[in-house]
């Protein structure tokens, strides 16, 4: 059975909610049409430092949705490059691909299914040089070649176009994770097939480029229930979680 716990919280203050008592583990929040991620350097919302070549990781799954309008899963906007992935509201595995505000790409998934809250699926956007690389699980769907993004802003559950936002996610937002370099196909696999893992070695080089990672994990028993995470290596990046008008989101115990 799922447990949820409301987040309500304004666009525009930071607030927090007192957490009923629970000797289970939350992890995931529920953002039903209703709220987004941001992603800063510090809480006072500078730009999150990454290097020319990183990767941007997120575990996800979408819900049933009659909206007209495509959820937004991942937005990046830089002077030099916008990439947004959607699915499509009417197909349940079809994933679409803008970059700069023009379809790229439209990906239907083999066995994927959008509408089923209970799937999850690991989502790895690459930048490695001039390279855009895009995985869905352990199967790369899309490359193309861009212009290189050098000061890149995340956006997770909508997207963002002259600081107006739309296309809300339908779902729930498991794990996020940041890394300063490009990882390997080898690595992509490795995350998909052991799914709370980040690495097979505390030896593995590419762990120091893991600049960010948010897993909602909270053991809730006393404590109190904030739109702003820390990353969970208690570096100074942070997500904050926007909640859309008078909406609300959710902490939620389902997960993959």
């Amino acid at each position: 059975m799922i447990k949820n716990i409301i987040i309500g919280l304004s666009l525009l203050f930071v607030s927090c909610i007192d957490v009923i008592i629970d000797e289970e583990f939350y992890e995931s929040i529920h953002i039903n049409n209703s709220g987004w991620f941001e992603f800063y350097q510090n809480t006072a919302g500078n730009d999150l430092n990454v290097n020319q070549n990183y990767t941007f990781q997120l575990w996800f799954s979408g819900t049933q949705t009659a909206d007209l309008e495509a959820p937004c899963i991942f937005d990046l906007n830089d002077n030099d490059l916008n990439v947004s992935i959607y699915r499509n509201a009417n197909i349940s595995n079809q994933l679409t691909i803008y970059l700069d505000n023009q379809l790229s790409s439209e990906i239907n998934i083999e066995n994927a299914d959008f509408n089923n809250e209970d799937n999850f699926y690991l989502l790895s956007v690459i930048i490695d040089n001039d390279n855009l690389i895009i995985y869905l699980n352990e199967n790369q769907i899309f490359q193309e070649n861009i212009t290189l993004s050098l000061n890149p802003q995340f956006i997770v559950g909508a997207d963002k176009e002259n600081n107006a936002i739309s296309n809300l996610w339908y779902g729930y937002i498991d794990e996020i994770r940041i890394w300063n370099q490009s990882l390997s196909q080898e690595v992509i696999e490795f995350h998909n097939q052991y799914k709370y893992k980040v690495s097979s070695s505390y030896d593995d080089e590419y762990l120091d480029s893991l600049i960010g990672v948010w897993g909602f994990r909270l053991n809730v028993e006393g404590e109190t229930a904030s739109n702003i995470f820390q990353d969970d290596n208690e570096t100074d990046n942070y997500t904050i979680l926007y909640t859309y008008g008078s909406l609300t989101n959710e902490l939620s115990t389902k997960g993959r």
